[in-house]
């Protein structure tokens, strides 16, 4: 079955290069800065901005489950991204405007499919009609951008849009049961499960496109997972910030906060050596990123908190 579906991808491939040729002859300058801004709200550097600001300033649980949201999906997609292993546009007609880099495959579109993640629970959140017209418009520009600026043919972002719907609808049913059930649970078992779960999923992804195991991207989102989750489990219970809090107060968390993670998201690499095993460099980023989960989710609450930017409810 999956041979097949590879097939008839492959066969694709011609159409979809059309496609992308012909919707970058409509290029000029504005347009070609105005969609790689819109591709950047895929990246995860936008993420690294929009997560914390969402869970520091705005809402604790919201924040909580935009993050699962996200970093599910992206493994997901991950997953079937290292099943199907369709190359990215390569015709020397096609413009790249902003290069992938390390190359990942092609199918489905992460930037569609976590896009539909993030917006679409952000717009489930606010419950207005015109959250969700705001969260379709964002989808659509992300998605689109993609094959604008030539790093994805259209196919991969349809299936990246239709897969995004259906993961956020299979996340926002299982939300409150996974929430209530882990609500019953011992402390030593909810441990257990942030620690063992990221690093079976982990050793469970394949290998990259050099086939090197673990992919990059499996040591990505499930680090970043199992750090976010001890976070989340030991900050109600000494530190417990509350967002509320004057706008002046919220924005300089924003700003401490992202400072304390971009030291453990990149400070690291300033000290590691550029060539080491693949092993030993997939341990490190796997650590890495756990590091930067909890830094965000812990530590910079506690900080706040020892900085006055924000109240405790355990002082309260």
């Amino acid at each position: 079955m999956i041979e097949w579906l590879r097939s008839l991808l492959l066969s694709l491939l011609p159409w979809g290069t059309e496609v992308i040729v012909s919707v970058q002859s409509w290029s000029t300058p504005f347009l070609d800065r105005f969609f790689a801004v819109c591709s950047f709200l895929g990246d995860e550097e936008f993420f690294l901005l929009l997560l914390p600001l969402v869970y520091w300033c705005f809402s604790k649980r919201a924040g909580r489950g935009l993050a699962y949201a996200l970093l599910l999906s992206a493994y997901v997609n991950s997953l079937l991204k290292h099943i199907f292993l369709i190359p990215r546009p390569a015709d020397p007609r096609i413009r790249v405007l902003r290069p992938v880099d390390p190359p990942t495959p092609s199918f489905p579109s992460g930037h569609a499919q976590d896009g539909v993640a993030v917006w679409g629970f952000l717009a489930n959140r606010v419950r207005r009609a015109v959250g969700w017209l705001a969260a379709i418009l964002i989808m659509f520009l992300i998605g689109f951008s993609r094959v604008w600026v030539g790093v994805h043919y259209p196919q991969d972002i349809l299936s990246g849009w239709l897969l995004g719907i259906l993961f956020l609808g299979l996340f926002l049913w299982l939300l409150p049961q996974a929430e209530g059930w882990l609500a019953r649970q011992p402390p030593a078992l909810k441990l257990a499960l942030a620690i063992v779960l990221p690093i079976a999923g982990l050793l469970l992804h394949g290998a990259d496109l050099r086939g090197l195991y673990p992919a990059p991207d499996a040591a990505t989102t499930m680090g970043a997972i199992l750090g976010m989750s001890v976070g989340f489990l030991f900050e109600p219970r000494g530190v417990r910030f509350r967002v509320a809090g004057p706008w002046w107060k919220r924005l300089l968390r924003l700003v401490v906060g992202l400072l304390i993670v971009a030291l453990f998201w990149q400070g690291p690499k300033l000290f590691l050596p550029e060539e080491m095993a693949h092993g030993l460099a997939m341990a490190l980023r796997f650590l890495r990123y756990a590091c930067t989960g909890l830094a965000a989710t812990l530590l910079a609450p506690w900080l706040f908190v020892r900085l006055r930017l924000a109240g405790s409810e355990a002082s309260a």
